[in-house]
């Protein structure tokens, strides 16, 4: 996980500016703090040079430091609330994908999944790479995960189950395979894009489901 610290100095005045939520609106400030923390990790620069601290939370949600441990009483807690976000949000976008594609054929299906699953990875490079740069020991506490991503993946091969493809493992391990393949091949995209000229991570999941069953 992203390694967050706290500053070390007394607690900061409070914020100018800044509007006081009215009482018993404390969801919604608990949100705003998500917030920033989510777009403190979107944003590269300021994650790299040094370790992220409650305090530029805080700074970047205009509160006070201390606001924050009404909701998340230390960085680790924050950390990994930051990670379900982000999952849900994956798991958001694969389920919109699935269900904008619920009337085509099974393999468009299986498709549509994965065009979303690599969207939300383009829209959130630095997001995705954290979120499976966890350890799941650290992402016990029963919030969206990896676990959910991986039984989209099994829904999705299902259906391919369905268009014809010959499965020669279980859908389970065809789900892996299949998912191993979109991510590997996104990473690259997301890496060495200009040294890979047959074309986007998007083509490749056309490709490689007509080849899987043998859709023309």
């Amino acid at each position: 996980m992203a390694s967050f610290v706290d500053s070390p100095g007394s607690p900061e005045a409070a914020a100018v500016g800044r509007v006081r939520n009215a009482r018993g609106t404390g969801a919604k400030l608990r949100t705003e703090i998500l917030d920033a923390m989510l777009r403190l990790i979107a944003d590269e620069e300021r994650m790299s040079p040094i370790p992220l601290s409650l305090r530029e939370v805080a700074k970047e949600a205009n509160i006070t430091a201390p606001a924050i441990y009404r909701h998340f009483p230390d960085k680790e807690t924050l950390g990994r609330a930051a990670i379900h976000s982000l999952f849900e949000k994956l798991l958001e976008q694969m389920d919109r994908a699935a269900q904008d594609a619920a009337e085509l054929r099974p393999a468009a299906r299986f498709a549509a999944v994965a065009h979303g699953y690599c969207r939300f990875a383009q829209e959130n490079p630095v997001g995705f790479r954290l979120i499976f740069n966890v350890p799941p020991a650290d992402l016990a506490d029963g919030g969206p995960n990896a676990t959910d991503v991986a039984q989209r993946w099994h829904m999705a091969v299902t259906w391919l189950a369905e268009e014809g493809m010959r499965m020669t493992q279980t859908p389970w391990e065809g789900a892996m395979s299949l998912w191993s393949a979109v991510h590997g091949r996104l990473m690259l995209d997301m890496s060495v894009r200009d040294m890979w000229p047959q074309g986007n991570v998007h083509q490749f999941i056309d490709e490689l489901t007509r080849s899987v069953t043998n859709v023309t």
